[in-house]
């Protein structure tokens, strides 16, 4: 299948490669409405105005901090797009 066959409307070509938008570790804020689901649970609201690291999986972003309520370590994941989306928005800013 020649990438001719996987042509948009919009005139752009998909395929499987994947481009890295951010590097492996960074840091970022938040800045707006930023939620995640812990397991099967209800979507949390993440802390507006905390920092937070974030290291990059396969089809993922982790993110980790430490919550000021309690003191105490979050980690939790963000699918890419949804990440990159949240960057986009400007609910994320990516810190480099």
């Amino acid at each position: 299948m020649s990438d001719q066959d996987n042509q948009q409307p919009n005139g752009q070509v998909e395929t499987a490669v994947e481009v890295q938008r951010f590097p492996a570790h960074f840091k970022a804020t938040v800045q707006g409405k930023v939620q995640h689901r812990g397991g099967d649970g209800p979507l949390e609201d993440m802390p507006v105005g905390i920092e937070v690291q974030v290291d990059t999986a396969i089809a993922s972003y982790v993110l980790s901090w430490t919550d000021p309520a309690d003191n105490q370590p979050e980690i939790v994941t963000l699918a890419k797009r949804e990440f990159e989306h949240y960057v986009d928005n400007g609910d994320l800013k990516v810190v480099e």
